[in-house]
């Protein structure tokens, strides 16, 4: 085959993937669920990176004392789903599985996918950390700042407005900085 032939099959596949993957993420932002996530303080800055908010949420760490599990420890890097439910303002985590269960017709919880990164079992106390993929988001030149300052600082001063699919997939949709849309 001609050298040419080849390398625009190569490219036509990038170009391919790179187009599957954008559409990938506007079909779940229009068709699935938007939750409001709670913040905790982070660092926004990453000299080679540019401004972006390193994002954890109240989410990430659970309490398996306080959110049900169907299981008694985990293993890092195993995939699991968490089920969050309105509480008030924010969307909080209220159970965890490892196996998938879809929404039902009126049932208003949703599914997240996340990962295990850390476990810990300690007398009766069992906590977990999970990272669901949506833990940085870039910022336009000069906003990290005012996101660091405000992360943490007061209730509601910075919310992640996320989209989250049937099959678990998260994508940050917004942040809000003291009501004010970073986009």
């Amino acid at each position: 085959m001609n050298k040419k032939v080849v390398l625009l099959l190569i490219s036509l596949l990038w170009i391919t993937l790179a187009v599957g993957l954008v559409k990938s993420k506007e079909f779940l932002l229009k068709n699935g669920k938007s939750v409001l996530l709670e913040t905790l303080p982070a660092d926004p800055r990453d000299l080679l990176r540019g401004d972006y908010v390193i994002l954890n949420y109240k989410i990430n760490t659970l309490d398996l004392n306080l959110v049900r599990s169907e299981k008694s420890s985990y293993n890092p890097g195993e995939k699991v789903f968490v089920r969050l439910e309105p509480r008030g303002r924010y969307w909080g985590a209220v159970a965890v599985q490892t196996k998938q269960d879809f929404q039902k017709q009126g049932d208003p919880a949703v599914y997240i996918k996340g990962r295990v990164k850390y476990y810990s079992h300690f007398k009766e106390n069992s906590k977990m950390t999970v990272d669901y993929g949506i833990g940085s988001y870039f910022v336009p030149e000069g906003e990290g700042k005012e996101i660091e300052r405000n992360i943490g600082r007061t209730k509601s001063a910075v919310d992640v407005e996320v989209v989250v699919g049937d099959s678990g997939l998260a994508v940050i949709k917004d942040v809000v900085v003291n009501r004010r849309s970073i986009k």
